[in-house]
């Protein structure tokens, strides 16, 4: 035998007919009560089988209505039966008081429970009205309304409309705390995948994470054709550094510079592709782009970037006793094919083309601190960036000489009022700030120093000519006159 919690938890269809089939039961007896305990009856004593032929109905009719017309029509359908039946019963006990608003706090509690509509409500109880006469004209008979109802029925009607509405209620608040239960459940299960997500989101590019995650593309194999910027860098001498560090400081140096050049690299949306050791290879065109040229563009100011960022890392790790490491970067533009490579269990989201190959082979040929770029990477690039042209060069697995461009500085001029980084050298001067790295009180220490520099440098202005040479005071010129007159 099944229990009412039972009902709640497999279904919420058959707790709504068990509810419904209460309320037949409990006006069934209400009839039958009301046929022995009042004088003048005629056929109320044969309503309950009436009640009880809808009910055997109601299943199938229930299952009909909903697969043919949808749930809303199955609900207003069965709510008009409800109507039926009610107007039924008031006119087969004509309308006697305790029983009609027993009746009606019925109907109205089952208006609610099924989220009916005030205007299917007013139109069905227009339609109950109807039934309600029609009853009174050919089966029950008009007779007095609102008659006194005898203390049996009373108590009875009391009671059967306290159980109907107490396991109603029950199966509400029960059927609430299952609902929250399980979106519990359910939120707990999703900020647990959420989480494993973004656990394997870091082992996959972000562009090609977030383009899965949206439905755009899909995990299988499969690769395209498309004109692209390959970006290479590597650390200059970081192989024979490796040999002398211990490990721990190894990594150390190794997440502190992937780290900032990814963040870097993810500011400019760029793909990056993997990592091998202490070379990067990052990549623009794919799965978002901004057109080969400005594609081009970023993927060299990016560079820029890096290049001015490894000199802040290289000042610090100085401080940290770690020797001076340099970066080399090497561009290249052209048609290469990317995609996901290998087998349908493991997978790599890579990029494959003589271009790839042509940006890390300009990476070994670059010099310290050098951004060096191929000839179509510089056609593209060339209005908005200072080039200077090196000798052709010959490079492995690459056919005939290679025409290479080192990149200079941007044409543009920047505005500096919100700069966050100077760098600037010259024979005698190298002037290195970043203001990230810059605490608020230190601002008039910085001012005070910048203040003397200037200052030294106008007074040795002054102490100089035109050719550099130092001034002589005046009275060293009056003294060397006067010997020279002495000497002639």
């Amino acid at each position: 035998m099944l229990s009412l919690s039972n009902w709640i938890d497999r279904d919420p269809k058959h707790f709504e007919y068990l509810h419904r089939m209460m309320g037949y039961a409990m006006l069934s007896l209400l009839l039958v009560v009301y046929h022995y305990t009042s004088p003048e009856t005629k056929y109320q004593i044969y309503v309950p089988i009436l009640f009880a032929s809808v009910a055997l109905i109601l299943p199938k009719l229930s299952g009909w209505l909903e697969f043919k017309f949808g749930y809303h029509a199955k609900r207003n359908t069965l709510f008009a039966i409800d109507v039926i039946v009610i107007a039924v019963m008031l006119s087969a006990v004509h309308l006697s008081l305790v029983l009609t608003f027993t009746a009606i706090f019925a109907i109205l509690f089952s208006s609610i429970n099924t989220k009916v509509s005030f205007f299917s409500a007013m139109l069905t109880c227009v339609f109950g009205v109807a039934v309600f006469y029609f009853s009174n004209i050919f089966i029950f008979g008009f007779g007095e309304y609102f008659e006194h109802t005898s203390a049996e029925l009373t108590v009875l009607s009391f009671l059967c409309l306290i159980t109907y509405f107490g396991v109603g209620i029950i199966y509400q608040s029960r059927r609430i705390r299952y609902i929250h239960s399980k979106r519990e459940y359910y939120y707990n299960q999703m900020n647990r995948y959420m989480e494993f997500a973004n656990q394997l989101s870091r082992y996959a590019p972000l562009q090609l994470w977030q383009s899965i995650m949206k439905g755009e593309s899909e995990a299988k194999i499969e690769y395209k054709r498309k004109k692209m910027t390959v970006f290479f860098s590597d650390i200059q001498g970081f192989t024979e550094l490796s040999e002398t560090l211990i490990p721990d400081d190894l990594a150390y140096l190794l997440n502190d510079y992937l780290s900032h050049m990814t963040e870097i690299a993810k500011q400019y949306e760029g793909t990056v592709d993997k990592f091998m050791g202490d070379a990067i290879l990052i990549f623009f065109g794919d799965p978002n782009t901004q057109g080969v040229e400005q594609d081009a563009k970023t993927c060299v100011e990016m560079a820029m970037v890096m290049r001015q960022q490894m000199k802040l890392l290289r000042e610090r790790w100085i401080k940290m006793g770690y020797p001076p490491l340099h970066i080399r970067m090497g561009i290249s533009t052209g048609y290469c094919h990317v995609g996901n490579y290998g087998a349908a269990h493991r997978m790599a989201y890579t990029i494959v083309g003589r271009d790839a190959n042509l940006a890390a082979r300009l990476q070994s040929a670059a010099a310290v601190d050098e951004i060096l770029i191929s000839d179509d990477t510089y056609n593209l690039i060339k209005s908005d960036y200072l080039c200077a042209p090196k000798s052709p060069i010959y490079l492995k697995g690459i056919q005939g000489p290679v025409r290479t461009w080192q990149v200079m500085e941007k044409y543009t001029s920047q505005k500096t009022d919100y700069q966050r980084w100077f760098d600037y050298e010259y024979k005698g001067f190298h002037l290195l700030l970043n203001l990230d790295e810059v605490q608020n009180f230190e601002y008039p220490e910085l001012i005070t120093v910048l203040d003397k520099m200037i200052k030294r440098i106008q007074t040795q202005q002054k102490l100089t000519n035109s050719q550099g040479i130092v001034k002589l005071k005046l009275e060293d010129e009056v003294i060397q006159s006067v010997e020279n007159t002495h000497t002639h």
